[in-house]
């Protein structure tokens, strides 16, 4: 039976999820079938070569239908990919070769690791994680579902990520902290206290900002 490979998302991210995907190849008997529409509005065009399906949140997945997360905006990634998964649709992860295998690591539904991303021995990530080149997560750390960590990220021992949680690129989160549900972190910043659930926070140390344009996908 060929299953339909289908993206969920038509933007940037969605054009580098498919070259990595091309470039790995497919599972016997897949074929690329499509991309959703998500609204975005990001003004990024669609993956080269592949047709658009319609609305994510309105599409009914099909008997041989399998999705793959290509969002990072994280309240979108659980509200899209969970209506998806409501209606009867089933997500697969995808995780590009990187050095050094996976050690009594958990890996959730639909999640993404990119290109030359390093995990060590004892983590755990929920649904529809993302995770960016060139970062790194330490023994023992949890994150959330729908989280979306940027390029060049720390994220040491015993670190505690919650649901829905944006780490902007170069961010670095000292051991045994958490970030709380929501929370954001902007660019190049150094974490060296809790984050508290729904706060965006910026800096070397970082701090507590008004501003969420800091922390925007």
């Amino acid at each position: 039976m060929t299953t339909n490979l289908i993206f969920v998302g038509g933007g940037a991210f969605a054009r580098e999820l498919l070259e990595w995907v091309v470039d790995v190849g497919l599972p016997p008997e897949t074929t690329l079938k499509g991309y959703l529409d998500t609204g975005s509005g990001d003004g990024s065009t669609a993956p080269v070569g592949l047709p658009c399906l319609g609305a994510a949140r309105e599409y009914l997945p099909q008997e041989n239908d399998s999705f793959l997360c290509a969002l990072l905006e994280p309240a979108d990634k659980l509200s899209i990919c969970r209506g998806i998964r409501e209606r009867g649709g089933r997500f697969r992860g995808f995780t590009y070769p990187y050095t050094g295998r996976p050690r009594r690591n958990i890996i959730g539904e639909g999640c993404i690791l990119s290109p030359k991303t390093e995990l060590t021995g004892d983590v755990v990530l929920h649904e529809f994680v993302t995770v960016h080149s060139f970062t790194g997560l330490a023994h023992d750390v949890v994150v959330g579902a729908g989280s979306t960590i940027g390029t060049h990220c720390d994220v040491t021992g015993y670190v505690r990520i919650g649901e829905g949680v944006l780490l902007q690129p170069h961010v670095v989160i000292l051991p045994h902290l958490r970030v709380g549900d929501y929370g954001r972190v902007g660019a190049g910043s150094v974490v060296v206290r809790d984050v508290p659930p729904g706060t965006t926070v910026w800096g070397v140390p970082a701090r507590k900002v008004t501003d969420s344009s800091v922390a925007a996908v």
